[in-house]
């Protein structure tokens, strides 16, 4: 096939894959798009100054030097992209000295010979060079994507056919197809070239992809984050009104059969906790009250804030009867207590009241019902000494604040 027309094709194919990365970089702000996008112009520049030296000879040298430095460029910025793919890699004015050896060659090179083909030996073994260390550059990546293992095989690739290009131009005439290899050269390089250009594309797009998932990962993490806000309460960590709400609607939606009893408990006397040694004291004896009913529940059962220091429990297929029966030690857990904010050990009372339900859809019916029992217990006479006024001497002392809950 002739030259020109094989350069022709070659440029075409390089052509379209500039023209993708440039539109991609509209897009894409990636770190190894930048300079992939700026290497593949800098490889249709290399091409088009062939093509036209082919054509005026008079022009040939300065050409074919534009040529050489397309090329160079070319692969150092394949490489530089390769390094940016993972780590966004940038380029400083050290890494961009560089470059300064290859612009002496691309000077140089046309300068030995006018016959191009006597400079394409040399031109190779520097394209091998590039794909060599592209090749090594993408091998120490952590990702082995489709995208990247398109990349690698062609960088591999394109090593292989830049060596056998210069092993064959170095050959005498008498080396076996010598001529078919040199000819078809051209055409191998723009296949392989337009896969390791489909190849970046990909492996872009591919990371793009993974930085979707990674931040729709983060909003899912964000959203159960803020769900869990939304349906624990902050002081207690016992669930919050909106969490039950949300329980009966799903259950309701989902038919759920769910049947046991609902206990309401009320904090007597927190007020005079909060007059007395102010609120840090009061929410302390909150977080004791919640913690001392849940370790009464089981781990099937549900503690809910209903608002202040009213809280209601829900103990799946347990019947009132035995729950009040299992809530009469909370009498002796908080008796006798030391709450944080308060110096003595106190006693803290606690009113309670519990009513069965048979299905989800009375669980607020028999909430209501619940509350209503505790506070007719709150209403039954105690037995609660007096509370006394004077100090009292020592720190084990228990101290009875009329604080009932």
């Amino acid at each position: 096939m002739d030259t020109k027309i094989t350069l022709l094709i070659q440029l075409n194919s390089v052509f379209l894959i500039t023209i993708l990365s440039l539109f991609l970089r509209r897009s894409l702000q990636l770190t190894a798009l930048k300079y992939w996008a700026v290497a593949w112009l800098c490889q249709s520049f290399a091409l088009i100054s062939l093509r036209l030296a082919f054509d005026f000879d008079e022009f040939g040298t300065m050409l074919f030097t534009y040529y050489f430095l397309g090329e160079y460029i070319f692969g150092f910025l394949l490489i530089t992209g390769c390094k940016a793919l993972e780590s966004d890699f940038e380029l400083n004015s050290k890494h961009e000295a560089s470059i300064l050896p290859f612009v002496a060659i691309a000077i140089v090179l046309p300068l030995l010979s006018r016959e191009f083909n006597e400079l394409l030996p040399i031109h190779a073994a520097i394209l091998v060079g590039f794909y060599v260390f592209g090749y090594v550059t993408m091998s120490r990546q952590g990702i082995r994507t489709f995208g990247w293992k398109v990349m690698h095989v062609s960088l591999l690739l394109l090593a292989i056919q830049s060596a056998v290009y210069f092993a064959v131009s170095l050959a005498g005439m008498d080396f076996p197809l010598r001529s078919e290899l040199l000819i078809y050269s051209p055409m191998i390089t723009m296949v392989l070239q337009t896969a390791l250009g489909f190849g970046m594309v990909i492996i872009l797009l591919e990371k793009v992809l993974r930085r979707a998932e990674d931040a729709n990962a983060e909003l899912e993490k964000t959203k159960q984050t803020l769900e869990e806000l939304v349906h624990t309460d902050p002081l207690t960590a016992a669930l919050t009104r909106h969490a039950f709400y949300g329980f009966v609607r799903q259950g309701n939606s989902e038919g759920v059969s769910v049947n046991g009893c609902v206990g309401f408990f009320d904090i007597d006397g927190l007020k005079a906790i909060n007059d007395c040694f102010g609120h840090t004291a009061g929410d302390a004896t909150i977080r004791m009250v919640v913690g001392s009913i849940r370790s009464l529940m089981r781990a099937e059962d549900l503690i809910y804030r209903w608002g202040g220091d009213e809280f209601f429990v829900i103990m799946v297929r347990m019947n009132a009867e035995m729950a009040e029966v299992r809530m009469t030690r909370l009498e002796n857990l908080l008796r006798g207590v030391k709450v944080d904010g308060i110096d003595d050990l106190i006693d803290i009372k606690v009113s309670w009241g519990f009513t069965d339900f048979a299905s989800i859809d009375q669980l607020e019916q028999a909430i209501v019902f619940a509350d209503q029992n505790m506070y007719k217990r709150k209403r039954q006479p105690k037995d609660i000494p007096s509370r006394d006024h004077e100090p009292r001497p020592g720190r084990d002392q228990t101290y009875d604040l009329d604080i009932r809950i």
